[in-house]
């Protein structure tokens, strides 16, 4: 993709080793087209380097980041799970560490972009083409849409000689601004990782269905035939659902508390697009979909 906010790693570190008292998913694993037969995803639409080229000009316009719960381990101790609340005022954000209370201000133009030589994209369904970046430090599995952007990410670090590895989805883009008008649909995929256990930071993968009630003024969210893509077989659990999620008027929506809730917004002109982040049966994950 790459999605990577760097500075993340920076405050989860900062918060885990002074409230608290490596490794993260490396390359290899399956080709594109046994993920491709694995998943029913069909053959890539699109290159890595043209989601890369494409990324700045989305940032460029972005008022939305949404980050899921950070879950992780260090070489020295446990680590508590914790949310990184994050507002925005157009490119300036502001994350908030709900474990310590620590604000971190930076702008989204401190997002780094993969230059796509380090990326591989692995299937396209909906319009939405997933790409699997695996860097020394970082690790995504995601996609850039036109509007937004989403991905999860598991990352490993060594500070102050404390290994720490991470886990966590994140989402943004240019908000619509508004509720949708009337009923509607989005269809994409979804991306995720168990949050814990030994299966924790494969990579997991299915498709993503949003509905949207004008009615009720609310939103229905349904992830299925999740896949876990490292062990080539479907996930323990292969349905997540998310019902009645209020809509709020600028086109936000959020519902549940951390290990079972959904958080996302839509993009672009006429609600284009759709893109969060979830968490629910020991998945921590995000979804991106299309009108």
């Amino acid at each position: 993709m790459t999605m990577t906010i760097r500075i993340l790693a920076t405050i989860a570190a900062a918060a885990w080793l002074t409230g608290c008292g490596g490794g993260g998913s490396g390359g290899g694993g399956p080709t594109a087209a046994a993920i491709q037969t694995l998943t029913g995803l069909d053959a890539p639409a699109e290159t890595a380097l043209a989601q890369a080229a494409r990324a700045p000009a989305i940032v460029s316009r972005s008022d939305s980041l949404i980050v899921s719960t950070f879950h992780g381990e260090t070489s020295e101790s446990s680590v508590p799970t914790f949310r990184l609340a994050s507002r925005c005022s157009g490119a300036s954000c502001v994350v908030t560490n709900t474990l310590t209370g620590q604000d971190i201000a930076f702008s989204l133009d401190d997002l780094e972009f993969d230059e796509g030589g380090a990326s591989q994209p692995i299937g396209t369904a909906h319009g939405v083409t997933l790409i699997w970046e695996a860097g020394e430090e970082i690790s995504a599995l995601g996609a850039w849409m036109d509007h937004s952007g989403f991905a999860v990410q598991m990352e490993a670090a060594t500070i102050q000689g404390v290994d720490i590895e991470a886990r966590y989805g994140l989402a943004g883009g240019d908000l619509a601004g508004t509720s949708p008008t009337g009923g509607a649909t989005w269809l994409g995929l979804m991306v995720g990782t168990p949050a814990t256990g030994s299966e924790r930071g494969d990579r997991l993968v299915g498709t993503a269905a949003l509905n949207y009630d004008m009615g009720i003024g609310a939103l229905d969210a349904a992830f299925s035939g999740i896949k876990n893509i490292d062990r080539g077989r479907a996930h323990s659990t292969e349905t997540v659902l998310f019902q009645d999620i209020p809509m709020r008027s600028d086109g936000t929506f959020q519902a549940g508390l951390t290990g079972n809730r959904i958080q996302g917004s839509f993009y672009g002109p006429g609600h284009a697009e759709a893109a969060g982040i979830f968490e629910q049966s020991n998945i921590v994950g995000a979804f991106g979909a299309t009108r």
